[in-house]
């Protein structure tokens, strides 16, 4: 009986013995499967070459692509840089140029120097004869431009440097008494007119141009025991203007 059991347990503990085997061969050649796994085949190697230089390529390619930009986008700020500097040429020569017409234009105005008045306004008679000789006050205003004429003393008063042209016309009336009249630059006298007036009417007219420093006077003169006529037609008239500037002769020092 006791023989019978043994005989009966030794297939079972073989068994487990062959399990034990079986399980050591399984976990040992784990790990080999495992590794042949993980290597990359040289097929896959080329390819991710392949790929890695394809997109090296392409990143070349886009980087000439931005080099060809940065050059172009330099180049048109150079461009751009020099079209500043022309606008800012051409603007500090219009601002010379507006500065030029300016004090042209100031010029022109402080240039602008012309009167014409008549002797009467709208009373019809003679002036004088006078015991001594007087500056004959002209009181009708056509123009004064410049203010150079003053209709209180009758004297034009040059307030500029230059070559003036002056007129003057004296009209006489039937009657004995002549009729003489001088234009005068500072009470010195420069032409003259002379006219026998009998039963008629006449004119007689002068003029010159001179000139004139800032400040000389000019006035028409009528010596003593003359006379002259004027009414509201005006006939008795003097008239002058500035032609042009003359710069005064810079002094020279030694």
């Amino acid at each position: 009986m006791v023989a019978a059991e043994s005989g009966g347990t030794q297939p079972k503990e073989h068994s487990d013995s062959t399990d034990l085997h079986s399980s050591s061969s399984t976990s040992s050649s784990a790990p080999s499967s495992s590794t042949s796994s993980s290597c990359a085949s040289p097929s896959d190697i080329h390819a991710a070459l392949r790929e890695m230089s394809v997109l090296i390529g392409e990143q070349r390619a886009e980087l000439r692509s931005a080099k060809t930009q940065i050059a172009a986008l330099q180049a048109r700020l150079g461009t751009s840089e020099s079209q500043v500097e022309q606008i800012a040429a051409l603007e500090a020569r219009l601002g010379a140029s507006e500065s030029q017409l300016e004090q042209m234009r100031k010029d022109s105005q402080k240039g602008r120097v012309a009167f014409s008045v008549s002797l009467e306004t709208t009373l019809s008679g003679h002036t004088g004869p006078f015991n001594t000789g007087t500056t004959l006050v002209f009181k009708q205003v056509f123009s004064n431009v410049g203010n150079g004429y003053n209709a209180n003393t009758g004297f034009f008063t040059a307030p500029v440097r230059g070559v003036y042209e002056f007129s003057f016309v004296l009209h006489s009336a039937g009657s004995s008494v002549t009729t003489l009249g001088t234009l005068r630059r500072n009470r010195q006298t420069v032409v003259s007119v002379y006219s026998t007036q009998g039963s008629h009417h006449n004119n007689a007219s002068n003029g010159a141009s001179m000139l004139l420093e800032q400040g000389d006077v000019v006035d028409v003169f009528m010596p003593e025991n003359q006379r002259v006529f004027d009414n509201q037609y005006h006939y008795t008239t003097f008239r002058g203007h500035l032609l042009f500037h003359v710069e005064a002769a810079a002094s020279s020092t030694k």
